[in-house]
């Protein structure tokens, strides 16, 4: 999986702005300095999180993750696409939407996922499992997201992070000038309902229509590289807390074809769509578990209404209970 455009575009912004520290940065991780001049450049994603993680220390900054992309001024035209379609929307829920659909052509192996509670919008960052230092990746996308609204001039209501600072002085920083729920159970921004609906001024529908457009193709030239298997598995990742809702005829609208095609090529890599759901949704169930969430917590992130319905699905896969795993784990 790699990163693209907005992500280096980022870093080489940081390399202008403290070039001391991205020169150590650089150093360190052997990355050549000289490959950062290359705004086109794509490289894996272990790459650019391997830099951050560096950077925490060399910075001296726990919240780097997300203190970022204000570090970096980084705006919706670091991402000459996405940042166009995300800017001329008619409001922050279209733009939102369209990041999701194309979200993938900047950072792959990341997930938009949106959701709605009473007056609230929440936008949650969601990356691949298979990733390591995923949570460190959320962090990262949830930091441009947020420096996407702030250019625009909304008002975030929170930002919701996994992390948790040891600094009593780092809890207290504010960031994007809202407040930061540490140790939450997901990655996210949160939004007014009425903020997510205001009108933008700038819209340009004809124009967005056209990018969105354009962002599909682009998006479809680099699906094909992935084969069917993790292409199903990207898509179930915007599914998360809703997994109830999946199905394989809306699975196969997103993949552009028939349902028909889709079980033949799954049949072809000698699997079926119920057995990667399956297989996907138990990764998630125990890596929520291993991160040390309850039970009740991980069958709500798994769309289960009831924690029984949860339990006696995880037994009928792997012969054990949530919470004997779950100390399994962690002993």
């Amino acid at each position: 999986m790699n990163i693209h455009s907005i992500a280096w575009k980022s870093i080489l912004r940081l390399q202008q702005i403290y070039p001391q520290q991205v020169d150590e940065i650089c150093t360190k991780i052997g990355l050549s300095k000289t490959l950062l001049s290359n705004e086109n450049l794509t490289l894996p994603v272990e790459i650019f999180l391997n830099f951050f993680i560096e950077a925490e220390s060399v910075f001296d900054d726990e919240l780097i993750s997300i203190n970022y992309s204000r570090m970096a001024q980084i705006r919706p035209n670091y991402s000459e696409l996405l940042g166009l379609i995300f800017v001329y929307s008619r409001n922050l829920n279209e733009g939102f939407k369209l990041l999701r659909n194309y979200i993938n052509i900047e950072l792959e192996g990341i997930s938009l996922v949106i959701t709605e509670e009473q007056d609230i919008v929440k936008i949650q960052s969601v990356a691949d499992p298979r990733i390591n230092h995923a949570s460190l990746y959320e962090n990262l996308c949830l930091s441009v997201l947020a420096a996407f609204v702030r250019s625009k001039r909304y008002q975030i209501k929170c930002l919701n992070t996994k992390l948790q600072p040891a600094s009593k002085s780092s809890k207290e920083k504010s960031i994007f000038n809202c407040p930061i729920m540490f140790n939450s159970t997901d990655t996210s921004i949160a939004i007014s309902r009425v903020t997510f609906q205001r009108k933008n001024t700038v819209s340009n529908p004809k124009l967005v229509a056209y990018l969105s457009k354009l962002a599909k193709e682009r998006l479809q030239l680099a699906m094909p590289q992935r084969n069917i298997i993790d292409r199903v598995e990207m898509l179930l990742l915007n599914y998360e807390n809703h997994y109830n809702k999946i199905n394989i005829e809306e699975i196969s609208v997103h993949l552009g074809m028939s349902v028909n095609s889709l079980r033949n090529q799954l049949a072809k890599s000698n699997t079926n769509f119920r057995q990667i759901f399956n297989q996907f949704k138990l990764k998630r169930a125990k890596l929520i578990l291993k991160e040390g969430c309850s039970v009740q917590v991980a069958a709500y992130l798994l769309g289960y209404s009831e924690s029984s319905s949860f339990i006696r699905w995880f037994i009928g896969q792997t012969n054990i209970s949530p919470s004997n795993y779950k100390n399994s784990v962690r002993n």
